[in-house]
């Protein structure tokens, strides 16, 4: 589903703590506060660049009856290579229900359908087994380990890199 701008403070309410620690944003000691304003500027910007031929960048919503309950994302397409970089989050009361796997074969089907991708990549943290087992059941394979990527308040943490071949 299209991103609405009329969704910014329910993603706002979504992106809670726990949520945004699993994005890596969360382990930092100064990340940036997360505000309706912020996600409206962002959601406009992804609105505008669901309508071009080759967007920077590619977004949909996660929706479960009508209702958003997280996103996914491409960073920069590689239009030159038919890559990108995908990204994904799910408010915590819909943890472990099954809605990232299917939500993420979904969303792999309408980027290869706009974009005709040959190698998607995500990265996942090492401490996220939810995050890197919804990869595992969506096809992507296990590339390596980034040691010390994202610098915690405390210590450095690991990234795992999977990538699906088209």
């Amino acid at each position: 589903m299209k991103h609405k701008v009329s969704n910014a403070k329910r993603i706002v309410n979504l992106l809670e703590k726990d949520v945004v620690k699993t994005l890596g944003m969360g382990l930092k000691a100064n990340y940036p506060k997360i505000t309706k304003k912020f996600e409206e500027s962002w959601l406009k910007k992804q609105i505008k660049n669901y309508t071009k031929k080759k967007p920077n960048e590619f977004s949909l919503a996660i929706t479960l009856d009508n209702k958003i309950i997280g996103s996914m994302g491409s960073g920069t397409i590689d239009y030159e290579n038919n890559s990108t970089e995908i990204g994904y989050w799910i408010g915590k009361e819909y943890w472990g229900k099954g809605y990232g796997t299917k939500a993420l074969n979904l969303f792999i089907k309408e980027l290869n359908k706009k974009h005709k991708l040959k190698r998607i990549v995500a990265r996942s943290a090492t401490f996220n087994p939810g995050s890197y087992k919804i990869l595992e059941k969506c096809g992507f394979k296990l590339e390596g380990t980034q040691k010390k990527v994202i610098k915690g308040k405390t210590k450095y943490h690991d990234l795992f890199v999977y990538s699906k071949i088209q």
